[in-house]
């Protein structure tokens, strides 16, 4: 009997480790959330375990076993998806657009509204990808075209800069969270972030800020901004939020407690990027994307 024990002992300790393949499965999940309705078949769970004999006879071996998973007899109630789950579906969009070549003499457009406490007016504007000329049209007056202004977040610089971001997620967060200037379209609570979330609120307003120069993000890049957003503590997403324009969207929320909230509202349909607000207090301000691209001349709109 000793023997036969042993026996076990060793043969559990043969049972190698179950590998994490938690990102595996989840973009498996959201990938067979979107492809094409199949024919039904059983749903079968995995189960992991050691068999043992009867008889008083003991025998281990390791086993994976399909057994038919029919269900608790509870109904169950929907839940909110995940921030991983619904931005591992912006990243999936993200990777199955269709890139777009970018020439020097040719210019992105951003028609951007603006909430701040008081309505502004909304603006067009008009930068050159080369960084020498700029324009601008407020709403209701002419265009204005001009050199370009010289400093940090030029749409040139911002191009150069998201062509060398990495595209691992776990890498691009230690980018951004690393010795690297802060960006970010709306402040929540720098710079006075407490320092247990200052790193997180770092990256994410700094992705937030790539994110609204979504036409010259490369493809894969754009997807690791997703997943990456997805692993920053903090982060969840509600899927009736709505811009600074009463548009409706998708939330991804970084909650910076009594600061308050930051919201980027992605497209529900294509998970573009639509604007950003902060919450706090009741109060609410931001800015909204109605429009970006790339054109041939300023005045020309997407």
């Amino acid at each position: 009997m000793v023997d036969e024990i042993e026996m076990l002992r060793q043969m559990r300790d043969e049972v190698p480790e179950r590998p994490d393949v938690s990102e595996v499965r989840l973009r498996m999940t959201v990938y067979m959330e979107q492809a094409p309705a199949r024919r039904p078949r059983p749903a079968y769970r995995l189960r992991f375990g050691l068999a043992l004999a009867t008889a008083g006879v003991l025998a281990a071996a390791t086993a994976a076993v399909l057994v038919p998973d029919r269900g608790g007899e509870e109904e169950t109630r929907p839940t909110s998806p995940s921030a991983a789950t619904v931005l591992e579906r912006a990243a999936l969009m993200a990777t199955r657009s269709t890139p777009v070549e970018i020439r020097p003499d040719q210019w992105f457009y951003l028609k951007e509204s603006q909430h701040m406490g008081a309505d502004l007016p909304t603006f067009e504007s008009w930068d050159r990808m080369d960084g020498t000329r700029s324009a601008l049209r407020p709403e209701g007056r002419e265009l204005k075209v001009g050199p370009a202004e010289k400093g940090p977040t030029t749409v040139r610089r911002t191009q150069q800069e998201v062509e060398a971001l990495p595209t691992d997620p776990d890498a691009l967060l230690r980018h951004v969270r690393g010795d690297v200037p802060e960006r970010a379209p709306l402040s929540i609570c720098g710079p006075s972030c407490p320092p247990e979330i200052a790193q997180d609120a770092k990256a994410f307003g700094t992705i937030g800020w790539y994110l609204k120069f979504g036409p010259v993000i490369p493809q894969d890049t754009a997807a690791a901004m997703f997943r990456a957003l997805a692993k920053i503590p903090h982060v969840s997403v509600e899927e009736n939020a709505t811009d600074m324009d009463g548009r409706p969207g998708v939330g991804v929320v970084f909650d910076a407690g009594e600061s308050g909230k930051l919201y980027y509202v992605l497209n529900p349909g294509d998970y573009r990027y639509m604007g950003v607000k902060t919450v706090h207090d009741g109060q609410s301000m931001g800015m909204s994307v109605l429009g970006s691209g790339i054109v041939d001349r300023p005045g020309d709109a997407p």
